[in-house]
């Protein structure tokens, strides 16, 4: 029997924030933000590794919100 693989762990800190790691990323891709009902937003953000796809389905009052911001 093969052992299984770690794809994500997954830590909630006591200052109400998630922490995630994950190992050998090939791809991430964000969703088009689309209106589930009035005022009302849903995204979603796929991570794609070697081992695995994590999903992050996501809510929201308005659609500008889901940016994927990078340093430069």
């Amino acid at each position: 029997m093969n052992k299984a693989k770690t794809v994500a762990s997954v830590s909630f800190l006591d200052n109400h924030s998630i922490s995630m790691d994950m190992e050998n990323v090939v791809g991430l891709s964000l969703g088009k933000p689309m209106e589930v009902e009035p005022g009302q937003w849903f995204s979603e953000l796929i991570i794609r590794s070697q081992n695995g796809t994590l999903s992050v389905q996501m809510l929201s009052d308005a659609p500008d919100r889901f940016v994927v911001e990078t340093e430069d």
